[in-house]
């Protein structure tokens, strides 16, 4: 793929070229339910039993014909006879006729004949063979029926669905033992900065903690990436050079840090050296403009500005999607809405902004953008629960103007 011109590239042709880059997605890979949970299926799952599998009470009480006891009051009960008591997971072997009542416990078959649950609260005992109805139910009362919820063959999820824990629940309840997922990506950080310290080592004067690995780590984990921090290396290109012929392996490489245009700023010289093949570097966007994006070999390579915020807004807009469409995921990157401004902000133009907000409730879904976007300043990234876009020509949004967001 060609290398770009170094004029900046809007943002979504800085999108497209990096999903247009993934021509594939990971190798599928079979697994055990229980280690399914985040992962992508890459197979529809279908049911293969009814569920519930047989009509199944959903209270404590008794199965009765809701006929037998149309009108029974407290002070006009209706008398039956008890002819069994079923626990969950044991079958009534009786044909419950007229006049009859069983025992049920929630969870377990309703026996043929029955057609409602009437609450143990609505029932008196009358001796040993004996209950009193003291109120009337109506037919299907506390009964879930046979397939009521999933009929064999019935789609339980679509390739490329995320498994949450409700899905989860769901196919165990269908009796699914295996799914078939994507390979989670194997993804490589590395940092630069000869003033980067770890934490828990003191710091020395002019030094400041490592904070992107630890950033970049958390998010390519929770987007589904088997993650490695490789280490963090000074300003200094052979040293970068040495660390990334160490590792070659890996699906995506990020790298954050030293990747603009300062006479420290080592990373783009490196990977040159290094045999990545350029596709662009740096965009039209704010934070995030000295973005790079290229490939070596089978690896896509990501080097991000060295600022928390800058970083951060790169991994959401373009490493994310890159991972979601690798993974097969059935829709990439962040979800998006719109909302309206609920404060007033000036801004330079010239590129796409993607500002830290806060949601607020009220009529219409609101945005609060915070006021300190300085993309050095890391405090209120916590706190952020949306970007708000801004478009490249704006000088500012006005309380009340629409804006479409990003959901982190």
């Amino acid at each position: 793929m060609p290398a770009f011109d170094r004029r900046l590239l809007d943002y979504e042709t800085a999108l497209d070229t990096c999903l247009s880059a993934v021509t594939e997605s990971l190798p599928a890979e079979t697994v055990g339910l229980e280690k399914s949970l985040g992962r992508v299926l890459r197979r529809s799952v279908e049911s293969a039993i009814s569920v519930p599998p047989f009509d199944k009470s959903t209270m404590d009480g008794y199965a009765v014909k809701s006929a037998d006891v149309a009108g029974a009051l407290d002070t006009a009960p209706v008398a039956l006879e008890v002819i069994d008591e079923i626990p969950a997971g044991r079958v009534c072997g009786k044909i419950l006729r007229s006049g009859q009542a069983a025992r049920i416990m929630t969870g377990a078959a309703v026996p043929q004949g029955a057609d409602a649950v009437i609450k143990l609260e609505n029932t008196a005992p009358a001796g040993s063979e004996q209950v009193h109805i003291l109120s009337g139910v109506e037919e299907n009362n506390y009964i879930i029926y046979k397939g009521q919820d999933l009929l064999p063959g019935s789609r339980v999820a679509e390739a490329g669905a995320t498994v949450t824990p409700s899905l989860l629940g769901l196919l165990a309840n269908c009796g699914t033992p295996n799914v078939s997922v994507s390979r989670k990506p194997a993804i490589g950080i590395i940092s630069t900065g000869s003033e980067l310290t770890a934490p828990g080592t003191p710091l020395a004067e002019g030094r400041i903690y490592d904070v992107n690995s630890y950033l970049l780590y958390g998010l390519c984990i929770e987007a589904g990436g088997d993650v490695a921090m490789l280490g963090t290396v000074e300003d200094k290109s052979d040293a970068l050079l040495a660390l990334l012929n160490r590792h070659t392996d890996a699906d995506i490489l990020i790298l954050s840090g030293g990747v603009s245009v300062g006479d420290y700023d080592i990373v783009h010289e490196t990977l040159q050296r290094a045999g990545v093949e350029e596709i662009f570097w740096r965009v039209k966007v704010k934070p995030g403009k000295p973005l790079f994006f290229g490939r070596r070999g089978s690896t896509l390579v990501f080097g991000l500005p060295g600022n928390p915020i800058s970083s951060a807004n790169n991994f959401y807009l373009f490493v994310l999607p890159v991972i979601h469409k690798l993974l097969g995921r059935s829709a990439w990157g962040l979800k998006t809405g719109h909302a309206t401004v609920c404060n007033s902000m000036i801004f330079r133009p010239g590129r796409r902004k993607f500002l830290r907000a806060q949601l607020r409730q009220g009529p219409e879904q609101g945005v609060w953008i915070f006021p300190e976007q300085r993309s050095g300043v890391f405090g209120p990234m916590v706190d952020a629960e949306v970007l708000v876009e801004v478009s490249e020509a704006a000088k500012m949004v006005r309380e009340g103007d629409p804006v479409k967001i990003y959901y982190l």
